[in-house]
């Protein structure tokens, strides 16, 4: 009872100076010393949206009109979808496009926090979860819905209004990392060498299954962590995240696998690959911090924006890990 009275008064007190000194002079306290110390301890719940939206931005420039506007035109088009599809089988777009608009939305948002139910159906989440997802599909058909998306855009909802959450969205899947991992035609290859060459997973991981390790760190990042980590840990990931940039998501996936070294080496894979998929929910936010402060990246190059950047511009030519400073090991 103690200790979860200091937490209160902790978060009680980091509340206000979040309210009272730094969010309102944001542009000029976010880069100071005390500010980045603040921000590593953990944002107030009460702040979190705030300073999310403030770190990731809007270079998009989505205003909540915008938003309005491609909601329209995503409930449109289901209900077009829904008006044609039983007389004919193309319902006037292509059947991909139909399904990743309808189908595998209705479905992940259903496997979206099931613990929670309030994304369900008949929740009070389900609908919000689904116009925002529509409509990001209407603003970027290039990239349309991508499984995993509803787990990002349902902790945005769950610390945002509607609006600001569909900007905050729609800018962070825009950032280098996210955008090589949900364009549907980008190589996964270009993302399998930067993990490869800027990150040193635990060998006897190596040695079970390069492969399928690699695509459990996908899964991660996929999500931002928020399907594997209990979801306080994962805002927590997420506030470092938007602290200090893509860098952080590979020390967080280090840091797991440094906290659960002893156990995953008593394991098979399969029962590694269970155990990383769903962590254990009683996993503390400092348990994995601390893991995380005594991980080092191998890159000396710390300009990770610039390597994902790199990544995009690639097209589909090979990354000559040669070629690139920054994912020399």
């Amino acid at each position: 009872m103690k200790e979860r009275h200091r937490q209160e008064d902790s978060i009680s007190n980091a509340m206000v100076i979040w309210n009272n000194e730094i969010l309102p002079h944001w542009d000029t306290m976010k880069c100071t010393r005390r500010v980045r110390e603040l921000w590593w301890q953990g944002l107030p719940p009460s702040v979190r949206g705030r300073v999310w939206s403030l770190a990731i931005g809007n270079e998009l420039n989505i205003t909540p009109e915008l938003y309005e506007i491609f909601l329209s035109r995503a409930k449109e088009k289901w209900r077009s979808y829904s008006e044609t599809s039983s007389v004919n089988d193309n319902g006037g777009a292509s059947l991909a496009d139909r399904e990743s608009s309808l189908d595998l939305i209705k479905l992940d948002i259903s496997r979206t926090f099931p613990s929670l139910f309030i994304f369900q159906k008949g929740g009070p989440y389900h609908d919000l979860l689904h116009s925002l997802l529509g409509a990001y599909t209407c603003y970027r058909p290039d990239i349309g819905y991508v499984q995993g998306m509803s787990f990002i855009a349902a902790v945005l909802i769950l610390n945002l209004e509607e609006a600001e959450a569909f900007i905050t969205f729609a800018n962070l899947l825009n950032k280098p990392c996210q955008m090589a991992f949900f364009r549907v035609d980008h190589e996964l290859v270009h993302t399998r060498q930067l993990i490869i060459h800027v990150i040193h997973v635990r060998q006897f991981l190596l040695e079970n299954s390069s492969v399928s390790v690699y695509f459990l760190i996908v899964a991660w990042i996929f999500t931002l962590y928020s399907k594997s980590l209990p979801l306080d840990v994962a805002c927590r990931v997420w506030d470092v995240f938007c602290r200090d940039g893509e860098e952080s998501l590979f020390r967080a996936g280090l840091g797991i696998l440094r906290l659960y070294e002893d156990i995953l080496l008593q394991m098979d894979f399969i029962h590694i690959a269970q155990f990383l998929t769903r962590l254990p929910d009683d996993l503390q936010p400092h348990t994995l911090f601390t893991a995380m402060a005594n991980t080092h990246m191998i890159s000396r190059n710390r300009r990770w924006a610039q390597v994902f950047s790199a990544l995009m511009k690639d097209g589909n030519k090979e990354v000559d890990k040669n070629s690139s400073p920054a994912l020399r090991g």
